[in-house]
């Protein structure tokens, strides 16, 4: 599933006092996302994604993602299985006239079923312990 949210943040949007919006996403894995900002933004906009109070992206600490004037796609491989199936997205503007928008794609693969030929031997070898059929 590709979600997406687009939102314009307000001249004058500081890190102590940030924009913030939710996206519905689903459970899944999150595979990869597609990030925008218009070239007008320069460096002026700048956004992270926060899922459970852990910044996701990007994945240092409190850095922020700016810059990215032409669609950036960044491989990713991030469980989302705990509801709410939400990310809060954080956004700044430094620029003290103008509105600036960022665009962001969120591709979620959907929860995939173990089979059984998928668990390794050992997490079987220990269950078939539990019930006197271990080797």
């Amino acid at each position: 599933m590709l979600y997406k949210i687009s939102h314009s943040v307000p001249a004058n949007t500081t890190t102590d006092n940030p924009d913030w919006q939710k996206l519905q996403i689903s459970r899944g894995i999150i595979i990869q996302w597609i990030v925008f900002m218009p070239e007008e933004a320069a460096d002026l906009l700048k956004v992270r994604v926060v899922y459970h109070g852990t910044q996701i992206l990007p994945y240092t600490g409190k850095d922020w993602l700016y810059g990215l004037f032409t669609p950036t796609v960044i491989e990713d491989r991030i469980q989302i299985q705990d509801p709410p199936f939400e990310l809060d997205i954080y956004a700044v503007n430094s620029d003290d006239t103008y509105e600036h928008e960022y665009n962001i794609y969120v591709n979620i693969s959907p929860p995939q079923p173990v089979r059984p030929g998928g668990v390794p031997p050992s997490i079987v070898e220990r269950f078939k312990g539990l019930f006197g059929g271990g080797t």
